[in-house]
């Protein structure tokens, strides 16, 4: 090859094809190619065919040299020779490129890759790729179903979340529309996503699970949700229920600030202001206690002293820092006694929504004692939400649910993406 010849085949990488031309326009650089194939057999009759003439395709291909590339591509068209042929004339199929698209495979692939494992969005790929927007979603479907589908990529589950997120915010024509997301906790990858938040879609997507996938599934972490509940039923009923801390703790910071409020208003007679002594402490308060250094306790205790009269405050603060130290326990025995003392006291307890908070722990005591139990957590659902959060914000906004569980599943469902091919290291500018 000291002549130069093959050089600018080896530089494509398309096997089957010849370089004709290569021509440097404004703004891309074209590649002329055409077939090498001399012979062909017709699909009907698998007679020898003969060649009838050449139709120019013209496709994006990847960036050459960090210059869009236009590919055009002489197909050869073919005719078979047998009188009465159904075929008669066919189009030859090159590989590496799709018919009826306007983007080779790699292309596609590569795009697929930027939308999906980068999160980018895909107005600007299409818009790198020179394609229409519809173009390149086209692409990502055709690439991205196969590696969601893929029956490796779940596997075996022994830790299940259950969680939902928004997926679109409320406008005067429907509500908010939310997604539940079915997070596998062991390996932090999401499975599936369904829309909305009912208990028996959920029992639905359980119902469409294999006996042995659903026989697998030893603990499934869900917040204090009556739907999520219920809707584990029949199919999950054997798993083991827990309670994430996360929402347990989130459940008395809001009974917290929800007593509050209604003091500042009693008081006051009006919403909290920036000078008034409960509204400067309302970060402080739903802080956990031994986060709070001597000056900060000695400002939140002050406060509590100036503008909580009757100790309604102080009893929501006491109740929720019991709640909070349930976790700092690590024997499931002694978790036990201070929960069933914090149920007793805050269900005796002379304020409204403290006792409402009593009654939420003891509905869910079971579940919440079951976290000392499995170490389980819904921590990774909730990652898998922000991934989802990030997916939307990269799409500015979607009309279809198919579009962004696919993209959602592309980003953060634990995907097998081809593994990219590394280049030799050169340790020297002056190699040799």
């Amino acid at each position: 090859m000291s002549d130069g010849t093959g050089l600018a085949e080896k530089m494509l990488g398309l096997s089957g094809v010849l370089v004709l031309d290569v021509h440097e326009g404004v703004g891309e650089v074209t590649v002329t190619v055409e077939s090498t194939k001399r012979k062909a057999w017709c699909p009907s009759c698998r007679k020898r065919a003969q060649a009838h003439d050449r139709v120019d395709v013209h496709l994006r291909d990847v960036h050459c040299f960090g210059r869009p590339t236009r590919l055009v591509v002489r197909k050869r068209r073919w005719r078979c020779r047998r009188k009465g042929c159904a075929k008669r004339t066919w189009t030859e199929r090159i590989e590496g490129i799709v018919p009826r698209q306007l983007l080779t495979h790699r292309a596609g692939a590569e795009a697929t890759r930027q939308v999906g494992q980068l999160c980018r969005s895909v107005r600007s790929v299409a818009a790198e790729y020179g394609v229409g927007w519809d173009t390149l979603m086209s692409a990502v479907v055709v690439h991205g179903t196969p590696l969601v589908t893929d029956p490796h990529r779940v596997g075996h589950v022994r830790s299940l979340g259950v969680d939902e997120h928004s997926y679109l915010a409320a406008t005067p024509a429907h509500r908010t529309i939310y997604a539940t997301s079915l997070v596998d906790l062991d390996h932090n990858k999401a499975i599936d996503l369904f829309e909305g938040k009912s208990a028996q879609k959920l029992r639905n997507w359980t119902a469409k699970r294999s006996k042995r996938w659903l026989g697998d599934v030893r603990v499934v972490a869900l917040d204090l949700t009556d739907t999520y509940r219920s809707g584990l039923y029949p199919h999950l009923a054997h798993a083991r229920r827990v309670a994430d801390p996360f929402h347990v703790v989130r459940v008395g910071n809001r009974m917290v600030d929800q007593v509050r409020r209604r003091v500042q208003n009693e008081t006051m007679g009006r919403r909290g202001h920036k000078e008034d002594p409960l509204y400067r402490v309302r970060k402080l308060l739903i802080r956990g206690d031994e986060r709070l250094d001597e000056r900060g306790r000695a400002k939140l205790m002050e406060a509590l002293r100036r503008g909580d009269p009757f100790d309604e405050v102080l009893g929501a603060w006491l109740a929720k820092e019991a709640c909070r130290s349930i976790y700092l326990q690590d024997d499931v025995e002694e978790a036990a006694a201070l929960l069933d003392d914090t149920i007793a006291g805050a269900l005796e307890d002379t304020v409204a929504q403290i006792r409402t908070f009593g009654r939420t722990l003891s509905r869910w005591r079971e579940e919440i004692l079951n976290h000392h139990r499995t170490g389980a957590s819904n921590g990774p659902t909730e990652g898998t939400n922000f991934c989802a959060k990030q997916v939307k914000r990269a799409g500015r906004g979607f009309t279809r649910f198919e579009s962004y569980r696919l993209r959602v599943l592309l980003y953060a469902g634990g995907v097998t993406w081809p593994r990219p091919i590394l280049a030799p290291r050169i340790t020297s500018t002056r190699p040799h």
